[in-house]
């Protein structure tokens, strides 16, 4: 009784249906495998690294506190160029776009009306480092000086390269023109 390598093989349609719904179903299983476990796991890694990077820049900004609370206490007397601003911290490349809005925001919690913000983006090409944004505000002069130490303390601020203030109407219009700084991401 001996083997035969030459020994027809033939299936019924139905072994034949039979082996096409258990390709499907391995191959389902395997799909619905990576998104319920090696989906969530690898974002799980990546929630890891910006939460461990976030920790960071929040330590170093703690261990600025001090200094910027007894630069704040010490501003009534200062000019803007006692003040110099701490290490910038740069934002992240992909995050550039937020800086318009941080300064409205900024400008609007010191009680200041944003008129025009933008980012020159040609600006990179002079200093690849960092960003050019400039903005039009409107406002009292005590808000327009509470912006100013607002500016001053930005995290991300490089260096503050024009302030123009003129009287409109009983109220300060206000042109800064500044430089963000870049990081990667």
């Amino acid at each position: 009784m001996a083997l035969s390598l030459n020994m027809q093989i033939n299936l019924s349609p139905e072994l034949r249906q039979l082996g096409a719904r258990a390709g499907v179903g391995a191959a389902l299983l395997a799909l619905a495998v990576y998104l319920l476990a090696v989906m969530p796991l690898m974002e799980g890694r990546k929630l890891d690294k910006e939460i461990a990077t976030q920790k960071a820049r929040l330590e170093r900004q703690q261990k600025l506190m001090p200094t910027l609370a007894s630069l704040n206490m010490g501003a009534h007397n200062a000019t803007l160029e006692d003040l110099l601003p701490p290490k910038a911290e740069p934002v992240p490349r992909s995050q550039a776009y937020l800086i318009t809005e941080t300064l409205r925001h900024m400008a609007t919690a010191e009680g200041l009306e944003p008129l025009d913000v933008s980012l020159n983006a040609a600006s990179m090409a002079q200093e690849p480092d960092s960003i050019q944004a400039q903005g039009v505000f409107s406002g009292q002069t005590e808000n327009v000086r509470a912006f100013l130490l607002a500016l001053n303390r930005m995290p991300s601020l490089s260096r503050l390269e024009k302030v123009e203030i003129r009287a409109v109407d009983g109220r300060l219009e206000m042109l800064v023109q500044l430089r963000v700084a870049l990081g990667n991401g």
